[in-house]
């Protein structure tokens, strides 16, 4: 069976990683006759990608028998905490996914969260929430309007719709003492969340933990 080399400048994407393994097996399979010739690689690969196979077909097929990559950027912010109780904010990447069937076809999971309590909150206009910690491990989901958070550490960060915010920052923390963040509603319209409360213990020194 022929190997088939690819020569790649820049950043290569999880997705095309896939595709050229895909096309390498399918490649190796082909009778002599359409391996040999340059012209009829390249034919008959573009014949096969314009095809209707979906892409996420291919990102399975591509996937199967080795190491699951997790999305390339499924971000969110982290409010942590220090372990002398001061909080902090992190700009993270979730990591930790399975490429596998869920609904229908496969797709990126990640799971283990085990869910305490689900709400969802409207704030008013102008509401501001004094410095406190948060009841509960969470994620905060923005699916309306707009906040912001302040950590004690004087940063501030504004959440806006599609948004993730995680925090841990309860006041039964690991912390020396309870930490806490100030929150309030930005601009003229209502800000609207789903929370998130999870069963997960609360880490001090651990950014970007997810």
């Amino acid at each position: 069976m022929s190997s088939v080399c690819y020569s790649i400048s820049g950043r290569v994407s999880v997705q095309q990683r896939q595709q050229l393994r895909v096309a390498s097996q399918i490649l190796g399979q082909l009778p002599a006759a359409h391996r040999k010739p340059t012209q009829n690689r390249s034919s008959f690969l573009n014949r096969h990608f314009s095809s209707r196979v979906s892409q996420r077909s291919l990102i399975a097929a591509a996937s199967k028998d080795e190491e699951q990559s997790d999305p390339e950027n499924f971000a969110y912010t982290h409010l942590w905490v220090s372990k002398d109780g001061e909080t902090h904010i992190k700009e993270a990447t979730m990591k930790g996914f399975d490429l596998k069937k869920f609904a229908a076809e496969p797709q990126f999971v990640k799971q283990g969260f085990k869910v305490k309590n689900l709400v969802f909150t409207e704030m008013a206009p102008g509401l501001k929430n004094d410095f406190h910690p948060c009841p509960s491990v969470q994620f905060v989901v923005c699916v309306g309007g707009s906040w912001y958070i302040k950590t004690t550490d004087g940063t501030t960060k504004t959440m806006k719709a599609g948004d993730i915010l995680f925090q841990d920052n309860i006041e039964d923390s690991p912390a020396d003492k309870p930490p806490s963040h100030f929150s309030g509603v930005e601009g003229d319209q209502p800000c609207q969340q789903v929370v998130i409360q999870v069963d997960r213990k609360a880490e001090v020194d651990n950014p970007g933990s997810l």
